[in-house]
């Protein structure tokens, strides 16, 4: 399931892949706008579908306009904008859609709005554009079994409101700065989980242990109203931090509860309580940022209903620090399914996945992004190590969860090192790819990762995830965070390091079925992902593609290679697989 985006939208990062192919009248009008003096810029381009406001339309669509004719007979390619992220298919400079006027089919998230707009552009002269088309929106229908009913990256106020009876510390959204206790533990987060706001305890500016946290009573968030509609059940998923500088004592807490509307109960209101971290026996840190969902089933959804996030010390004061933090909130009602009830479909419990999904269903997270929602689902086999004679064909590999599974591939990998004069400016010293400017001895390699899962690993377009990239001011477009991590080791010493500034996932070879080519490609930089038997390769060429080595003496090393890092100060990757254990390739390497 595509989730909701969360966070402001940002430009594609950049790939390093050519241009699909596309006959001249693919899908688009054969009409063209003239009007442009001659010697001018081409004019701008018309929207053509899907129509302005159009609705329900259908999740995987293509996006069409009218092509234009350039005043001098030039070349004429088209740069297409969705929710102001730019569909790009190539490295810096190089644009997309060149030769038609369409897309081609895009994956959109189902269930919700986006705006486009086009601009042409001369071919040979890139800086010579239109002026942008107007810009026009649509709405995708729902296709999943569940809907949207309230969604909060806290990037503006939507109204919630603050209360409690601490003595010190109160809920503040903003971005809080990191805080370190004594033996190293986090106890602020260094930023959100998503965005640049989120809700945390306590403003901090000078980043000290125990200044401003909750202290002597409780701090209250509550959100805004919403109202379930026709839901019969809810799922609330969120991103939460909780530090306590004691696990023992209890009373000092985070809980998340449900208000309901309920003229007969005290205040008006029922409280579900749906999940508390308090301390005693057994309790565990939960200083890093965690996605969870809870299930909301068995109770009367009325409109009007409320989340309540308590952060609660109510131990002696300052015998125990405490803070908290949320982001990322989303609630989704199910009209149309019974998540409550045992069977396929049912919402579960990772760590007690039984009650909804017996002995055999399998409780697993729902993808492409983790976000804490996970529905039991049956046992499906993966591809394996004998691929089927031909791409569709029946899956023979271990059975497990219906999701991709990433894996690194070190067959063919070409490694190197290579002398490379680096420039005081330069976007790679920038970046932190090279230690310092002048020249860099760098060890270059490839990265090949494969899917050899169950089914395809669908990002669709950027605009669906913004918060999984970073803007490069140096680069000029954006970089997908957390992809791939390399480092250099000297038996188990580390002795470099070096990171992915990812551009995008797409279909780059088709490992499992090589015979075929290119055909078959689905994903692209346009529309992410990675097919099952398809791989994706950083070639060793590109920038950042190695590890800074000016340092190291020649020798014998290993390298080691992580893909859906683990990322700083969260608690699990950010894409869905099947399993993790296979993110990991090293090699021997030589330094020279």
């Amino acid at each position: 399931m595509l989730r909701p985006a969360l966070g402001v939208a940002v430009a594609l990062a950049l790939c390093a892949c050519g241009s699909p192919s596309a006959s001249e009248d693919e899908g688009g009008s054969s009409e063209s706008d003239t009007g442009s003096p001659a010697g001018g810029p081409p004019p701008a381009p018309t929207l053509e579908s899907p129509a302005d406001g159009a609705v329900d339309v259908a999740p995987i669509s293509e996006l069409c306009w009218r092509g234009v004719e350039d005043p001098d007979g030039d070349a004429v390619g088209y740069r297409v904008w969705v929710d102001e992220v730019e569909l790009t298919n190539g490295e810096l400079g190089e644009y997309g859609f060149v030769g038609t006027t369409c897309t081609g089919p895009l994956n959109f998230a189902d269930d919700r709005s986006f705006t486009w707009r086009v601009r042409a552009f001369e071919v040979e002269d890139p800086e010579r554009e239109s002026a942008d088309s107007p810009t026009w929106s649509f709405s995708t229908a729902r296709v999943e079994d569940s809907e949207i009913l309230f969604a909060d990256d806290f990037s503006m106020d939507l109204g919630w409101t603050v209360s409690g009876d601490a003595t010190t510390g109160a809920w503040v959204r903003g971005r809080p700065r990191a805080v370190v206790d004594e033996h190293g533990e986090t106890a602020q987060p260094d930023g959100c989980f998503a965005g640049m706001d989120c809700w945390y305890t306590g403003a901090n500016p000078d980043a000290e242990l125990g200044e401003a946290d909750v202290d002597g009573g409780s701090v209250v968030l509550t959100s805004p109203p919403f109202d379930p509609g026709s839901a019969t059940s809810l799922s609330i998923s969120l991103a939460r931090f909780f530090y306590r500088s004691d696990l023992e004592p209890t009373g000092v807490s985070l809980e998340l509860a449900l208000l309901v509307p309920d003229p007969g109960a005290p205040g008006g209101e029922t409280v579900h309580v749906l999940d508390k971290l308090d301390g005693g026996e057994g309790a565990t840190p939960a200083n890093a940022w965690s996605s969870v969902a809870f299930s909301a089933c068995g109770i009367e959804l009325p409109p009007g209903m409320r989340l309540r996030i308590t952060a609660s010390d109510l131990v002696p004061p300052e015998a125990v620090i405490a803070e908290a933090a949320i982001d990322a909130v989303v609630v989704e009602g199910y009209p149309d399914s019974d998540v409550c009830s045992p069977g396929v479909g049912a919402l579960c419990d990772p760590d007690d996945p039984l009650p909804a999904c017996g002995e055999e269903l399998l409780c697993c997270a729902e993808g492409p992004i983790f976000d804490g929602v996970y529905r039991c689902m049956e046992p499906t086999p993966e591809l394996g190590d004998s691929p089927p004679a031909e791409p569709g064909g029946p899956l023979t590999g271990p059975l497990g969860c219906p999701s991709p599974d990433l894996v690194l591939l070190d067959k063919n990998l070409l490694v190197y090192t290579e002398e490379l004069f680096i420039e005081p400016d330069a976007c790679s010293l920038y970046e932190g790819c090279v230690i310092g400017p002048g020249w860099r001895k760098l060890l270059r390699f490839d990265t090949k990762t494969a899917n050899a899962g169950a089914v395809d690993l669908v990002l669709g377009i950027p605009a669906n995830h913004p918060d999984l990239f970073t803007y490069s001011p140096c680069h000029d477009h954006h970089h997908f965070d957390d992809y791939a991590a390399y480092t250099l080791l000297d038996g188990d010493e580390v002795v470099a390091v070096g990171h992915k500034q990812a551009f995008c996932l797409l279909d780059y070879d088709n490992w499992a079925w090589p015979e075929l080519g290119e055909d078959g490609q689905v994903y692209t930089c346009f529309n992410q992902g990675l097919s099952v038997g398809w791989s994706d390769t950083y070639r060793a060429n590109l920038d950042c593609q190695w590890i800074d080595v000016t340092d190291v003496a020649p020798g014998s090393y290993t390298l080691r290679m992580d893909i859906n890092v683990l990322p700083a100060g969260k608690a699990q990757p950010t894409l869905v697989e099947r399993r993790y254990d296979n993110n990991r390739l090293e090699i021997p390497v030589l330094v020279d």
